[in-house]
């Protein structure tokens, strides 16, 4: 896998999890390049629920796809997407850490077209949108403090 990327975050695993699960305002509220997260399956969210993400991208707003493949409650969500050039299939998992909670994302771009050229040049972007993805979810996490905590 090429796209790896973990973070310790200072919550417990059950709130951490909940957050990242809860697609349709956790990307919108952590990422400023993401216009919108629409759910667009009925139903609870699991295996087979997909999503509409809008985003500009290079002066247009861009609808792109992503699917809930996998969950395994507080442990692990796999998602697959189609994000212009590229088909990620990306593994979150949660794992019980000494101040809290640590999140890895583990995956492959998959790039399509042309871009199949340059693998390694996709993945290299992925990793950066990950680390700044996982960033911006720690800081949200941990200055919400108890008030992230479910009721």
């Amino acid at each position: 896998m090429a796209i790896h990327s973990s973070i310790e975050i200072t919550r417990p695993v059950e709130v951490v999890y909940g957050f990242f699960l809860d697609l349709e305002r956790s990307i919108v509220r952590t990422d400023p390049k993401v216009e919108s997260v629409v759910k667009t399956t009925e139903g609870p969210l699991g295996a087979g629920t997909t999503f509409l993400i809008r985003q500009p991208v290079m002066g247009k707003v861009r609808e792109q796809t992503m699917r809930v493949t996998d969950v395994d409650p507080n442990r692990r969500i796999d998602l697959e997407a189609a994000f212009g050039p590229v088909r990620p299939r990306l593994r979150l998992t949660f794992e019980p850490a000494p101040a809290g909670t640590r999140v890895t994302v583990r995956g492959d771009s998959r790039p399509v077209g042309l871009f199949r050229l340059v693998p390694f040049l996709m993945d290299r972007v992925g990793q950066g949108n990950w680390d700044r993805r996982l960033g911006l979810m720690k800081a949200a996490l941990e200055a919400e403090g108890d008030a992230a905590l479910p009721s």
